[in-house]
């Protein structure tokens, strides 16, 4: 198998027959590919709705059940069972153009990449412009560089099995369902960096991102959420003597130096932020699961 989409997904059940219909639409990119949908603990229609797609589909789709809610845990459950050389993720909300998997692949054949991020861009225009990434120029990061939050967008993504045997899952302590909120794509990204990958923002692969944010209150939680990810994130490669001057001087550049009222505000949410992953890190019980065969 070429290509495996993972998708995770939880009480989306009003919502998700407009998204497996884009799902249908992806063209097949040369090797075939396989879409993995999987349950994060639903309680609503979600897991009957996704194998009566599967019985359908004109292509490999696998269902698989996480049990414990968190975007890291269901991700990883899709990696256990992902058979392709390139492993992407998208997020029930957003919807792939039909050239995306071909996209993905014509960026892969530059042998040097281990992982590569697409377009985000809005569906609705009236949403507010979070959770997107629209640029038109390609954007390269090398090896032991400090990677910046929001480089690469969860929600359009992909890696090398090679990253993924190196490197292992996504942390159980990042991400949509933890205290620490979000942050577990731009550290799995970055683990990847300091394992001596290189990486690329492409703006071939492109995907509608259909969050229905709107500005004002809704978008400002959700940017209040990335502040405490992104404190959480640097805390993770403080804590790694191999990286820790240069995330301590790169926070302190982007955060701290800029001193205004937003910036203090936003700094105290990082801190939260770093001391909630540093708190979790000293009593993790579960650790990043390794896909190493």
């Amino acid at each position: 198998m070429r290509v495996s989409l993972i998708v995770s997904t939880r009480n989306r059940a009003t919502r998700l027959p407009e998204f497996l219909a884009c799902m249908s639409s992806l063209h097949a990119p040369s090797g075939g590919w396989e879409l993995i949908l999987v349950d994060n603990a639903s309680t609503d229609g979600t897991p009957l709705i996704l194998e009566r797609f599967a019985a359908h589909a004109a292509f490999p789709v696998r269902c698989v059940r996480a049990a414990v809610p968190g975007l890291s845990h269901a991700r990883n459950a899709g990696l256990a069972c992902a058979t392709g050389d390139i492993i992407a993720f998208t997020d029930d909300d957003c919807y792939p153009r039909p050239d995306y998997l071909g996209a993905l692949v014509e960026v892969f054949e530059d042998d040097r990449l281990g992982f590569v991020g697409g377009r985000t861009v809005l569906h609705d225009a009236s949403d507010a412009r979070v959770g997107v990434k629209d640029l038109d120029a390609p954007l390269d990061i090398g090896p032991r560089a400090f990677v910046p939050a929001g480089f690469i967008h969860g929600a359009n993504m992909a890696v090398r099995r090679e990253v993924l045997r190196a490197i292992g899952g996504f942390d159980p302590l990042l991400g949509a369902g933890t205290s620490c909120v979000a942050g577990e794509d731009t550290e799995y990204i970055a683990r990847a960096v300091w394992a001596g990958w290189r990486g690329r923002y492409d703006p071939r692969p492109i995907v509608a991102h259909h969050h229905g944010r709107k500005p004002g209150a809704e978008a400002d939680r959700q940017k209040r959420g990335y502040d405490y990810g992104r404190g959480a994130y640097y805390a993770r490669f403080v804590l790694d003597a191999r990286s820790r001057r240069v995330y301590l001087h790169e926070w302190y550049c982007r955060t701290v130096r800029p001193v205004t009222l937003a910036r203090l505000r936003c700094l105290r949410r990082e801190l939260v932020g770093a001391g909630r992953y540093l708190m979790l890190h000293l009593t993790r019980k579960e650790p990043i699961p390794e896909f190493g065969g």
